[in-house]
């Protein structure tokens, strides 16, 4: 990847790499994620949910606490990997999923493997763009998938330009699948 300025990483593990620019990290961040899984409000895992890029746009679009945007096509990296980009963000009529949300209301929607009780959501007003893709490495196939995180649609905005620079530059010896 090429950086333009100063950024910094929080994580940097098998599963998930994120950045922000440097002194950011609570404004607004990318992340990129490998084999993502889907939870409900409970924490546990989504049954029935295919680790496809079509099966966890389905599964988040029947989430009555999250408003995700229609599909739309995108390219991930200097490879040009087919993506389906979508905009979620917390419903209006959402109810409250987390006891220690900051906000009117919050909710979690994805782990990884191996993670343990870590859970990935929003609280509101954030939204994130999420990038998938179906790809494969290592003669299997994987979801892999990008987050852009703003506080609000606002900050998403004024913070695209910078992360869709950073992710058209990305390269990894990955396929789509």
């Amino acid at each position: 990847m090429t950086f333009t300025g100063q950024w910094e990483s929080h994580e940097d593990q098998p599963v998930e790499f994120s950045v922000a620019p440097e002194g950011n990290w609570d404004t607004h961040r990318v992340l990129f994620w490998s084999d993502i899984i889907p939870v409900g409000k409970d924490r546990k895992r989504a049954a029935g949910v295919p680790s496809t890029a079509t099966g966890l746009l389905a599964w988040l679009r029947s989430r009555p606490n999250l408003q995700v945007s229609e599909p739309r096509s995108g390219t991930i990296g200097t490879g040009a990997l087919p993506a389906k980009v979508v905009d979620i963000a917390i419903s209006g009529k959402a109810v409250n999923e987390a006891s220690d949300c900051p906000a009117r209301a919050c909710a979690d929607f994805l782990t990884w493997p191996n993670s343990g009780d870590n859970i990935y959501g929003i609280a509101e007003p954030a939204v994130l763009r999420l990038y998938l893709s179906d790809v494969k490495y290592g003669s299997r196939s994987h979801l892999f998938a990008i987050g852009i995180e703003g506080q609000d649609q606002t900050d998403l905005k004024a913070f695209l330009p910078d992360a869709e620079e950073l992710i058209a530059s990305a390269n990894a010896p990955i396929n789509p699948a």
